[in-house]
């Protein structure tokens, strides 16, 4: 009885010193904040031809003319700009995309769409990768930015997803 509360006290006091502890994004220790789903087709290490899709809720006060999506360089195939759609969740329309913005040292893509999606409540966006070669077995943070169209626009945090590859 005595080692069992031990072990617990331990393994509790261990989870409060790391930030964030997480697989198959769900988050055991540490902050839940801004982790956004994901539906992954298959999660087996270097998969060739795999599907995921990632969602994010929009900001509803502001309208979107950008999106900036920070990934680790394992990763790179995944977020290849042939293969990245940007739809709504709900209503399935795809946004037209202007241009795609790669950065391969810095391991980022920023989409910009032809016109700004409004401001609404509600709104989510689904981005599709498609034929995409997983990394290889761990879990990879991929956060994803919004930029508006105000008079000086800056990148707004929307959250990150956490993406596990087992």
């Amino acid at each position: 009885m005595k080692l069992s509360k031990l072990a617990l006290t331990a393994c509790f006091l261990w989870g409060i010193g790391l930030p964030l502890f997480a697989q198959n994004n769900v988050v055991i220790f540490g902050p839940r904040d801004n982790v956004l789903a994901y539906r992954i087709r298959t999660s087996r290490p270097r998969a060739a031809q795999n599907f995921i899709n990632f969602y994010a809720p929009l900001p509803r006060n502001r309208a979107v003319a950008e999106l900036q999506i920070i990934y680790p360089r394992e990763m790179a195939s995944i977020f290849h700009p042939d293969r990245l759609s940007v739809r709504n969740r709900r209503s399935q329309a795809e946004y037209a995309i202007r241009e795609m913005l790669v950065d391969e040292e810095g391991g980022s893509v920023r989409i910009v769409f032809h016109s700004p999606i409004p401001a609404a409540a509600g709104q989510e966006l689904e981005i599709i990768s498609e034929g995409g070669t997983n990394p290889p077995p761990g879990m990879y943070q991929v956060r994803v930015n919004v930029l508006g169209t105000e008079a000086n626009p800056v990148f707004i945090v929307l959250g990150q997803w956490l993406v596990s590859i087992y």
